[in-house]
């Protein structure tokens, strides 16, 4: 069925901002009201087809200033522009935090069954050769077919194909050209000549577990880190303490591993700590890769101390459930840990073995059981389609 009703979210970012002055700063292009819309998206929303416009503008900020209260906002609004009759949204956004926003919609309008596109621009729209029109254009053509959920669209260059992304498994990864990459399984379609083609399967919407309501809400109180060789971790528990701290997500070493023991630098420490005052860990690594077969000690010893380990998860989209998860669940961090586990909106890209077989599923609440023959390889940016979609990661090699 042809979609005919458009809903616009403005939210700023360098497409919604003017070129650098004589001092070379990107400025904010601040919109006359709430509903106002800036006269150069009449052209690239002409893509979308014949359509009735709603607009909405959330918040004016340069997505580095976000925080998960704007994503309520953004939220809210999509939520509004559907109760109004909007059959696909766009929203406009700064790409620096863009992967982080769309992780937030994902999860937090994973009920809504509409698609829900996201782009921005590497240079804002009045100056020449902006990308700006093209990666709207993009949108449009995109959200003409795209079945619900939460994307990213970007093609970063005037003409460019334009990936398009699951808003969970996307991250930004330069500030130019195609900027944003889905190393987890790569893009899921592609805007190319005006046409949108599929490049792998739709990942199935999976149903919010009975007990879960559909909720906007996002808790702030969680630390997202990278692990690294001698991390202090003594002084992070400090900080979970005066921070009220409620959860923590952990970027472990490439192979899914990790420093333990019981020393200031230990992840086990460390964790035993967070979720004896009642907080959650999880953990994931930066890309997951091809193909698995085998894990590190380590591995077992985090979950042992209460680390949850999210297999095929990009960090930052944890980071977005775990404050979601928390939120939803009003802090309960038993019921957070077993949401973070179930799939919500793609998030947990699938891994196969290297005889093409789905690897075990591993939980942090059982022991670890997994193959511990042959060894990984593959690149990390060319997973396998297909498979559980709790699949498990453990890595080799390291």
């Amino acid at each position: 069925m042809a979609r005919h009703r458009l809903g616009l979210v403005l939210t700023g970012g360098t497409i919604g901002s003017s070129g650098p002055d004589d001092a070379a700063v990107v400025r904010l292009v601040r919109g006359p009201d709430a509903r106002g819309m800036p006269g150069w998206l009449a052209g690239p929303l002409a893509g979308f087809g014949p359509h009735q416009l709603m607009v909405r503008r959330p918040v004016e900020l340069h997505s580095e200033e976000m925080r998960p209260a704007h994503w309520e906002r953004v939220a809210t609004a999509c939520r509004d522009l559907v109760a109004r009759g909007a059959q696909a949204i766009c929203v406009l956004h700064g790409s620096d935090t863009m992967a982080y926003t769309a992780a937030a919609l994902a999860y937090a309008t994973a009920d809504l069954a509409v698609p829900i596109a996201l782009t921005g621009s590497n240079v804002p729209p009045d100056v020449p050769d902006s990308d700006a029109r093209h990666n709207v254009r993009c949108a449009m053509v995109a959200l003409r077919t795209l079945p619900p959920g939460a994307y990213l669209v970007f093609a970063g260059t005037p003409g460019a194909d334009a990936p398009v992304h699951l808003g969970t498994r996307v991250r930004k990864e330069r500030a130019s050209g195609t900027a944003f990459v889905s190393p987890n399984g790569g893009p899921v379609a592609v805007v190319a000549g005006g046409r949108l083609r599929r490049l792998s399967p739709w990942p199935l919407p999976d149903p919010l577990p009975a007990a879960v309501h559909a909720s906007s809400r996002f808790d702030p109180r969680v630390l997202e880190l990278s692990v690294h060789p001698g991390m202090p971790f003594g002084a992070l528990e400090a900080a979970v303490v005066a921070g009220d701290l409620r959860g923590v997500v952990l970027q472990l070493y490439p192979c899914a591993t990790g420093p333990t023991g019981d020393d200031d630098a230990s992840v086990s420490r460390f964790a035993r700590f967070v979720t004896d005052r009642g907080g959650v860990v999880a953990a994931t690594v930066g890309a997951s890769p091809a193909t698995v077969e085998s894990y590190y000690p380590s591995l077992p010893a985090m979950t042992r101390a209460g680390v949850r380990f999210l297999p095929g998860v990009m960090t930052h989209a944890a980071t977005v459930k775990l404050m979601w998860a928390l939120a939803v669940t009003g802090g309960d961090a038993g019921a957070a840990r077993a949401l973070l586990s179930r799939q919500i909106a793609g998030e947990s890209a699938p891994i196969r073995r290297e005889d093409g077989h789905p690897t075990r599923a591993l939980t942090a609440a059982s022991s670890v059981r997994l193959p511990r023959t042959g060894r990984s390889a593959g690149n990390p940016s060319n997973a396998a389609e297909g498979g559980s979609p709790t699949t498990s990661q453990a890595a080799t090699g390291a």
